[in-house]
């Protein structure tokens, strides 16, 4: 059997200060779980301020894939998790996913993104990436007044140039 380690493709911010806007898709929650669990540390234990988190999740159904539900709630009453946002997709008649709630959150994205300058994750299904990145690029573009050029040419020489945009699909 044959065994290879690789480094994630996730880069984070130097100073912890810096917002984090995340989203994860099912299984892909996990990481997202552990950069939440990691700044709960720094507050608690360490006692280190830290920056907004934002956290978009996306499964099929609440009452059987919502991971992690209790410990969410702690975050947030902690205050370590600034807002926590789901997409339930089979608990309606129509879909609704990640991205529909990045676009019914413009106020968030341009927030943390073009304001305070954070950064943005996602881990998830390789077929979900152009949806979630259209609906930031949305977002940035209704809140921010911003014409289609400009939002692109933000995103690849701000966002992604800076490594402040990371994916992980599978």
């Amino acid at each position: 059997m044959c065994v290879s380690v690789a480094s994630g493709t996730f880069t984070f911010p130097e100073d912890e200060h810096t917002p984090m806007v995340m989203a994860g898709l099912g299984t892909g929650i996990a990481p997202m779980r552990a950069f939440v669990q990691d700044r709960m540390y720094k507050k608690q234990v360490l006692g280190i301020e830290t920056g907004p988190m934002v956290v978009f999740y996306g499964c099929r159904h609440e009452k059987e894939e919502f991971l992690y539900r209790e410990e969410w709630k702690k975050f947030e009453e902690a205050g370590v998790l600034t807002k926590m946002v789901n997409a339930f997709s089979h608990d309606q008649d129509h879909m609704i996913f990640v991205q529909h709630k990045i676009a019914e959150n413009p106020e968030l994205i341009y927030k943390y993104m073009c304001e305070q300058e954070g950064y943005f994750y996602f881990c998830g299904p390789a077929i979900a990436v152009a949806d979630v990145e259209s609906a930031v690029k949305g977002a940035v573009e209704e809140v921010g007044k911003k014409s289609k050029d400009s939002v692109e040419e933000w995103f690849d020489e701000d966002i992604k140039a800076k490594k402040r945009y990371s994916t992980e699909a599978y």
